[in-house]
């Protein structure tokens, strides 16, 4: 036997190498070696209670994705979807003041882990930013989103709950300046409730993004109380009383002509003005100009508000029975210790008038050219101003009461860039 095996053993050992050959050609033809990569490869953190559980909170700078490189029999790496690849990164493997964690990756395909083929990450590690946890309570202010109906108003907005707590990385925590519920109105017309979803802003008012935030809830609940609103004038019903002997009323006048009301609908179309009585505005024995203070409110029905300005003044001209009233353009009063290089505008075509008091012969041939008008702008800025004015009329007549108007100071710079840019 032993004869048999060792005879012609060199030729015996010669085709096993030639059938090892043979069989090595007919793989590689037939199933050749081949390489793929792979992108797009997303990274599962596991274990992230490691660092959670001990309050840190920690974000992904470099590799959530990544590209792998396969290599191995054609017939096993062209049946390899990126799905099939599992890429890993441990958390609970992070070393103490790193920032980083190895990414392991392996190909299970139906089930099982294919080694045969080689597969190496292009990326090699998770690089993440760790910083402690933070959590901080915010109040929570509402905002509105769109408008309501046309002809209505919004009374009173409120959510709640109006604190909430918001956990992340303290440096994006403490970036937090305001936290606003976005609440959408769009074409309401009557009272609406919904919910809204809360909006992180910095000092800037940016928006933060959220993905790295946790909210105590995303959303809050919110109230609106939805009214009709309508503009209704607002009139004198002139006064009671008697003035002194030898004075008369010159004129009455109104803070304001018009005021904006809320409420029902069906109330409010029966409101077409509002009337103050004369009542109101007594001006028995007065010798003197006076001004009375109502409330708009208080001739109204109760189920109706003011929204705009409630409080209506009503100024009474009263001055002695030789009085004329002289109507004055605004245009010939003269401005004392304007700024230096400032210059006053005012409302071309505006007058005020004058209550002159003095000789009847001498009120009779009084002009608006014999009274003349200063107003004292000193230590002034530049914007809107209610300035007094102060007139002076000739020897044996006097100005009864006193004077407004308003302007503008603007720089004389602007006002020439102004000019420019319209030509």
């Amino acid at each position: 036997m032993k004869e048999k095996i060792f005879n012609n053993f060199s030729l015996k050992i010669l085709s096993i190498l030639c059938a090892i050959v043979l069989w090595a050609v007919i793989v590689n033809i037939y199933d050749p070696t081949t390489s793929v990569t792979i992108s797009n490869v997303n990274v599962e953190l596991i274990n992230t209670e490691s660092l959670t559980d001990k309050d840190y909170t920690y974000e992904v700078i470099d590799g959530s994705k990544i590209s792998v490189y396969l290599s191995g029999p054609k017939s096993i790496i062209t049946d390899i979807k990126s799905s099939d690849i599992v890429a890993t990164a441990d958390l609970s493997q992070i070393t103490a003041f790193a920032d980083y964690v190895d990414i392991d990756v392996k190909v299970i395909k139906d089930g099982r882990e294919i080694t045969n083929i080689e597969v190496t990450p292009r990326t090699t590690a998770v690089r993440l930013s760790i910083e402690n946890r933070l959590t901080k309570e915010f109040t929570v202010t509402p905002e509105l989103t769109g408008s309501v109906a046309e002809g209505h108003v919004l009374s009173n907005l409120n959510v709640s709950p109006n604190i909430i707590k918001i956990t992340g990385a303290s440096s994006l925590v403490e970036s937090i300046n305001s936290v606003k519920a976005l609440c959408d109105v769009s074409r309401a017309n009557s009272d609406i409730s919904g919910s809204a979803k809360l909006v992180a802003y910095d000092s800037d008012g940016n928006a933060i993004s959220g993905e790295n935030l946790t909210f105590s809830r995303n959303e809050v609940d919110f109230t609106a109380s939805v009214s009709a609103s309508k503009v209704v004038p607002v009139k004198s019903g002139g006064t009671s009383g008697t003035v002194r002997d030898g004075y008369m009323i010159m004129g009455v006048e109104l803070s304001f002509d018009s005021v904006e009301l809320t409420g029902d609908l069906n109330v409010l179309n029966g409101i077409s003005e509002i009337v103050i009585p004369a009542s109101a505005v007594n001006v028995d024995g007065l010798n003197a100009s006076r001004s009375y203070t109502v409330w708009i409110s208080d001739y109204v029905d109760s189920g109706v508000k003011v929204k705009s300005e409630n409080t209506l003044v009503i100024n009474v001209k009263i001055a002695d029975i030789n009085s004329r009233e002289i109507s004055f353009d605004t245009s010939r009063i003269r401005f004392d210790n304007l700024k230096q290089g400032c210059r006053v505008i005012i409302e071309e075509g505006q007058t005020i008038p004058v209550v002159v008091s003095g000789d009847a012969e001498l009120l009779a041939g009084i002009t608006e050219e014999d009274i003349t008008a200063v107003s004292n702008l000193a230590a002034l800025s530049e914007g809107q101003h209610t300035v007094f004015v102060n007139f002076t009329v000739p020897d044996g007549c006097s100005v009864t009461g006193e004077y407004k108007v308003q302007v503008l100071i603007e720089s004389e710079e602007q006002s020439e860039n102004e000019s420019t840019g319209s030509n």
